[in-house]
């Protein structure tokens, strides 16, 4: 029963030993550094942004990249400052994602703005134009419509004319006849008087 005994207090004063030496490890180990856990919330919040994620992705990556040296230094060396200075840049080039897509929406959405812009001027100038032609057709039919009269008037001035010179040329005939009626009528008178 002592072999038994022994062996029980043997594996007592091992495992004792063990636990014991668990424990020193343990208190040995730095605790986390809440850099890295804000760090880790900071990428995935970038990640998770639709915007992030399509208009900057490559520093988005950069920021996945930092986080992970931060986590391997971490589960490797437990350098607490170190994990804190690589925590510090993950979460800064997270932001950088971040200030990244937001330029790079605020560039798209003044590109839209501008083209909007430059659709209403050309609708703008368009209308103008359009008005200029407007304007252009009406002045062109007034002019039509003046050279119409003029051409009118014209033509009834040159029929008049040619009336007037008819009626002219007649009343030169009639005074002409007239006048020889006249000359007649007096050479009659002569003669009758002599």
């Amino acid at each position: 029963m002592r072999k038994v005994t022994w062996a029980y207090m043997l594996l007592y004063l091992v495992l004792s030993t063990v636990i014991g030496l668990s424990l020193v490890g343990c208190a040995h180990t730095p605790p986390r550094p809440a850099e890295l856990d804000q760090a880790r919330a900071a990428y995935a919040e970038a990640r998770d942004n639709p915007q992030v994620a399509s208009r900057a992705p490559v520093a988005l990556r950069e920021a996945e990249e930092a986080l992970l040296r931060a986590e391997q230094v971490w589960d490797k060396d437990k350098d607490v400052k170190e994990v804190e200075n690589l925590a510090a840049v993950a979460r800064q080039r997270a932001e950088v994602a971040r200030a990244t897509a937001d330029q790079k929406q605020a560039e798209a959405e003044l590109e839209e703005i501008t083209a909007a812009r430059d659709r209403v001027l050309i609708d703008a100038r368009t209308r103008e134009a359009q008005r200029a032609q407007e304007q252009a057709e009406r002045a062109q039919r007034a002019a039509d419509q003046a050279y119409q009269q003029v051409r009118s008037a014209t033509t009834q001035n040159t029929q008049l004319e040619r009336e007037l010179t008819y009626t002219k040329e007649e009343l030169a005939a009639k005074e002409a006849a007239a006048k020889e009626a006249a000359a007649k009528t007096k050479a009659k008178r002569r003669t009758r008087a002599y």
